[in-house]
């Protein structure tokens, strides 16, 4: 008999296993949110390399040409891209992570599973995009004279980095959501306000030096645009004292986030 206690706030190794029990359904319903996001699109996952390209190449005419912003001394639209690229997996995931519990209410209320799986397969059904958006990135890079780089083998860095950042955020907000429907609301404006904070179309280097440090601590998305851009774009190595910085944030929120979604799970059911 399975014994569900509601009281469990922390993460524990019981979590864990019972996360791992039900590998399953998390992969179940990671496919399914994948299914689902395409389903009746014409083109498909290209929509996940359209728009990072279209955004790019907006930018690179009214930013680059026109407004004359520096592209770290490589094409606005390629300095551009490598940013949208992430972006556009993280907005995605957390967009998708944050509606999952009200997307899937009758199953929460009937089923038993561990509901923080509804969230987390959200996230990970958007980075199936992202695969796909990298390659388009790299060919760019050559495109335009770049060649092969060994710094490439560390872009999964940033990657990793964001897809904790969005797992994080994602069981705050899908919790928060359940029962404060502003949520949905307020989150596009949230990703806009992030994103301009962020240096997805303009430079890392306009940041003061002396507050760049904390700049990145507190946003894991800028410091790993910042990785991408070096790995991709300069071939240098990412700033370990920053990445660490960053990853340390990133792994207290995802503590965080755990324990407000276990703490607001038990009522779930009531208010879906």
């Amino acid at each position: 008999m399975h014994v569900v206690d509601a009281r469990r706030r922390r993460l524990s190794l019981d979590n864990l296993a019972e996360l791992w029990a039900y590998r399953e359904v998390f992969f179940a319903f990671t496919v399914r949110h994948f299914k689902v996001r395409y389903k009746q699109a014409a083109i498909g996952v290209g929509w996940s390399l359209l728009q990072p390209l279209l955004a790019a190449a907006l930018f690179a005419v009214f930013l680059g040409h026109l407004v004359h912003l520096p592209g770290e001394g490589v094409p606005y639209f390629l300095f551009a891209l490598a940013g949208l690229v992430l972006w556009t997996f993280f907005a995605t995931a957390l967009n998708s992570a944050a509606d999952s519990l009200l997307r899937d209410a009758s199953m929460v209320r009937k089923v038993y599973f561990p509901r923080e799986i509804l969230p987390l397969s959200a996230v990970a059904a958007a980075l199936a995009d992202l695969p796909a958006a990298l390659l388009v990135l790299l060919g760019m890079e050559m495109a335009t004279g770049g060649r092969p780089s060994i710094t490439w083998l560390l872009i999964p860095l940033p990657v990793f980095m964001l897809l904790l950042f969005a797992s994080s955020l994602g069981l705050i907000l899908s919790a928060l959501n359940v029962y404060y429907r502003d949520i949905r609301h307020v989150l596009p404006f949230f990703l806009q306000v992030m994103m301009f904070g962020s240096p997805i179309v303009y430079s890392l280097g306009v940041v003061p030096l002396e507050w760049r440090g904390l700049y990145q601590a507190l946003n894991p998305v800028a410091t790993a645009v910042d990785d991408i851009r070096r790995l991709v774009l300069h071939d240098t190595w990412p700033d370990p004292v920053a990445n660490a910085s960053a990853l340390l944030t990133t792994v207290v929120l995802l503590l965080v986030g755990y324990y407000v979604f276990q703490s607001l799970q038990r009522d779930f059911a009531d208010h879906l």
